[in-house]
């Protein structure tokens, strides 16, 4: 089968490897549609400390069991599913304490082991979630950034929150605007500093604001002076690291879910000054995900995917997402498929 392959520094590609054979309690999934992120540029620039060639890349995935051994799973050929792409060591402080998702040791699908970003893909049974059989796999492929946004979501004081700002309308902060939206805050304002992501905010009925001094005067404006209740960071920058503090009132919280590659400067005088809460938000629990799953047909999600490509072209998928101006969210169809 063929196969997108990390194979050092700047060298990604389509490789043809055996088919995965599977053991008890595995499953070999046909992928229907990969996603991508960040994440995975930086594994290609050969800046992600943990991942090492060769490695399938993958972890955002849609697919149909081809086949399945198990003598109890509640799965079958043919369903439909995604993966939970965590892996927890089960014995450190948070792993004992229910939060696996903040391993000490955490490990991905597609960082630390072969991931979808191939014709098939062998997964534990453990790591499925079963998608509707009428989901179409470019809404199945976007579950785990959903489930990202959920999670950073869930973190936040939303029942004390009538208006919140999202820093960056890539992916992720696009998908935590609308969860919170769909959670119930009143007012959300979403701000980038791409006039494409800007219109694509308002294309899914957000209120798109440039960043910067616009940015400050409409949250004043809509806050009588006081500051945004609720910010979102979700762009992993120092300039939105800088604005965070700005834009929020005092006694007010911020979520971190933008993953900032190396220590960057926060003004804790801020922090202190007004009393603020910060919270990091990591990836996601399984509850998260299955959350996600029943919001994912409920938002309009599909519409951030602006790209797909047969895995044949995946070097031109990866050079789109980096350099694209109009490109937001890009999936690999491995086995092409059509909507």
């Amino acid at each position: 089968m063929l196969a997108a392959r990390y194979l050092g520094p700047d060298q990604l590609e389509l490789v043809d490897v055996p088919k995965p054979t599977i053991s008890d309690e595995e499953a070999l999934v046909k992928v229907e549609a990969c996603g991508f992120c960040g994440s995975d540029l930086g594994i290609v620039a050969g800046l992600h400390p943990r991942a090492r060639g060769p490695l399938t890349l993958g972890h955002e995935l849609c697919g149909t069991i081809a086949d399945i051994r198990s003598a109890s799973s509640p799965f079958k050929t043919n369903d439909r599913v995604t993966a939970f792409p965590l892996i927890s060591c089960g014995h450190c402080y948070v792993c004992r304490n229910g939060a696996p998702h903040v391993c000490s040791t955490l490990r991905l699908f597609g960082f630390d082991v072969d991931g979808a970003m191939a014709e098939y893909v062998r997964l534990p049974i453990s790591s499925l979630l079963k998608l509707p059989p009428t989901m179409s796999p470019f809404v199945g492929a976007v579950v785990e950034p959903l489930a990202v946004a959920v999670h950073g979501v869930s973190l936040a004081p939303i029942a004390q929150t009538n208006t919140a700002v999202v820093l960056g309308a890539g992916p992720i902060g696009l998908l935590t605007a609308l969860v919170a939206k769909s959670r119930g805050v009143s007012s959300v304002l979403i701000s980038d500093v791409r006039p494409s992501r800007l219109a694509m905010a308002t294309a899914l009925g957000l209120t798109a604001v440039p960043a910067g001094e616009e940015l400050e005067e409409t949250v004043r404006k809509a806050t009588s002076g006081d500051g945004a209740d609720l910010v979102f960071e979700c762009a992993g920058a120092p300039a939105t690291a800088a604005a965070m503090t700005q834009l929020v009132r005092s006694r007010g919280t911020i979520v971190n879910l933008g993953v900032f590659k190396k220590p960057i400067e926060v003004d804790l005088q801020a922090v202190n000054f007004k009393e603020l809460t910060i919270l990091g938000s990591r990836v996601y629990s399984r509850a998260d995900f299955e959350a996600a799953i029943d919001l994912a047909e409920l938002l309009p999600v599909r519409q951030i995917v602006t790209h797909s490509f047969p895995l044949s072209e995946v070097t031109a998928a990866f050079d789109s997402f980096r350099m694209g101006s109009d490109v937001c969210k890009v999936l690999i169809l491995p086995n092409g498929i059509r909507e």
